[in-house]
C-alpha cells in the first residue's frame, strides 16, 4: 500500500517575526526549500527552523518528494 506524505499543516499563518519549525517524524530524509532558496536536508528525528520577518506568502516544498509535499507560510 502506497503511503501519501504531506506537510501538516499544509498552510500556516503567523505574525511577522515568527519562527516556523519543520520536524521530520518519518524514518527517511526530507528537505525544506522556501521560495527557491537553499534546500535544507532534514534527517529523521531532526528539525529545521526559519524566522519570517517580512509579511507575505511563502511557498515551501520537500524537493525529494515534490509531487505531494508542499505548502505555504502566510506571514501577517
Amino acid at each position: 500500500m502506497a503511503k501519501s506524505y504531506r506537510f501538516d499543516p499544509e498552510t500556516i499563518q503567523v505574525e511577522a517575526g515568527s519562527t516556523v519549525t519543520w520536524t521530520n517524524g518519518d524514518n527517511f530524509t526530507h528537505t525544506v526549500q522556501v521560495d527557491g532558496q537553499e534546500d535544507h536536508e532534514v534527517e529523521s528525528g531532526e528539525s529545521f527552523s526559519i524566522t519570517f520577518d517580512e509579511p507575505g506568502t511563502y511557498h515551501y516544498v520537500c524537493t525529494l518528494h515534490r509531487q505531494d509535499m508542499e505548502g505555504e507560510v502566510i506571514v501577517r
